[in-house]
């Protein structure tokens, strides 16, 4: 004989809140944006640029992880040249497209991010994509900023063309 279960709502033990299952996925967030960085791009240089697509989150337990995912296009205008997209967690500075970035943590500190596309010939356009799962150990807000430089030669730019840009972070009970 099989059984079926059938509820409208999962409670807690208290009756405060959904269930906390380690895990499972509790909660899925998403920010999208068509917007191209500056026209002048981002230079070469050790500094990385906001592309204003970012997800700021609560995570319910201090054991919880954030598996985070981005996906963009990019531009690099130079031989030789290379744009370079990571993530900084819980940025100092605004999160608004073009900010120069200041405070947080890079997911990576290595040359070329977390993603990059190399230009082997001038004007190079791709996509880039990365993800992580990111263990941010605490129960106050989390910011996830997606940022971009340009490395070797030349400026880069996201959103190139208005592309469809897109960060997607998923909570995972811990």
């Amino acid at each position: 004989m099989t059984s079926i279960l059938k509820v409208d709502t999962l409670q807690d033990a208290s009756g405060s809140g959904t269930p906390y299952i380690k895990d499972a996925v509790l909660k899925v967030y998403q920010h999208s944006i068509s917007t191209q960085s500056d026209p002048n791009g981002r230079t070469t240089g050790t500094l990385y640029n906001s592309t204003g697509l970012f997800l700021t989150m609560t995570p319910k337990s201090s054991a919880s992880k954030f598996l985070v995912r981005f996906d963009g296009v990019c531009h690099n205008n130079a031989t030789g040249g290379f744009a370079v997209a990571n993530i900084v967690v819980n940025p100092t500075s605004s999160t608004n497209i073009n900010t120069e970035m200041a405070g947080g943590t890079l997911i990576t500190t290595t040359t070329y991010g977390m993603a990059s596309l190399y230009s082997s010939n001038a004007n190079v356009v791709g996509a880039l994509s990365s993800s992580i799962l990111h263990s941010p150990n605490t129960t106050s807000p989390v910011t996830y900023n997606v940022v971009f430089k340009a490395h070797g030669s030349g400026s880069a730019y996201w959103a190139i063309n208005n592309g469809f840009t897109t960060i997607t972070a998923m909570e995972i009970g811990g």
